[in-house]
């Protein structure tokens, strides 16, 4: 491309010599719009910069691949909308309970893993619920935050295929730790659905049979 725009410049000041003429052909006014200066013998070809065989300056949609900042597809967040109009608490420490049992147990970060063994307010039964990053409606993670406070990733509650849960680092993407509210009615209570099925009670412990207690609610913790 270089060598056939000089030929075409050496053609153009060819043309000019043969034709003998005194006058100098006018120079060609800047456009009001050029991003800048036209480059040298734009104007021997009409005062053009795409004569001087470059290309204009990209876009900023050019460079990052043709789409601009405002026009990226925003992050997936799951709609919450429904929880929050049914009195689910989410995105504040709130204790999770086995409603309707007449005992205070509590989801608790213990040693042996997760499981519904909280019976009081402490750094080891505040959780949160908050959306998880997905498209589908309805989905959290539950956030300890206490586990939370240093810069990072965080930790997240995932579902085990045993008994007790487990928490562990929070990771994009990672099924175990996205946790799906199934409203139980109107009156905020709810089950909870991991990886592995619906979160069964019984005694404080879940189970992985049939039996046990479905029906959970959250609690403000700082009520």
């Amino acid at each position: 491309m270089r060598s056939f725009v000089l030929g075409a410049a050496g053609l153009a000041t060819a043309a000019t010599l043969s034709a003998c003429t005194t006058t100098a052909a006018p120079q060609a006014a800047p456009s009001a719009t050029a991003a800048r200066p036209p480059a040298a013998g734009a104007a021997k070809l009409g005062g053009t910069a795409a004569g001087s065989g470059e290309s204009p300056a990209p876009t900023a949609a050019e460079k990052s691949g043709g789409t601009t900042a405002a026009g990226r597809a925003r992050p997936a967040v799951s709609d919450l909308s429904e929880l929050e109009r049914l009195g689910i608490d989410l995105n504040e420490g709130v204790l999770i309970d086995v409603a309707d049992d007449g005992v205070d147990r509590y989801l608790q970060v213990g040693r042996g893993g997760v499981d519904f063994t909280g019976t009081t307010r402490t750094d080891s039964t505040m959780m949160s619920l908050k959306a998880a990053p997905v498209r589908e409606k309805n989905r959290v993670l539950i956030q300890p935050p206490f586990w939370n406070e240093e810069v990072g990733a965080g930790h997240c509650v995932a579902d085990t295929s045993g008994a007790a849960l487990r928490l562990e680092a929070c990771r994009s993407g990672r099924a175990a730790q996205v946790w799906t509210i199934v409203p139980a009615g109107d009156s905020g209570q709810f089950e909870l659905h991991g990886k592995y099925g619906v979160i069964r009670v019984e005694d404080g412990k879940i189970t992985t049979g049939g039996s046990g207690r479905t029906g959970l609610q959250t609690i403000p913790f700082a009520s």
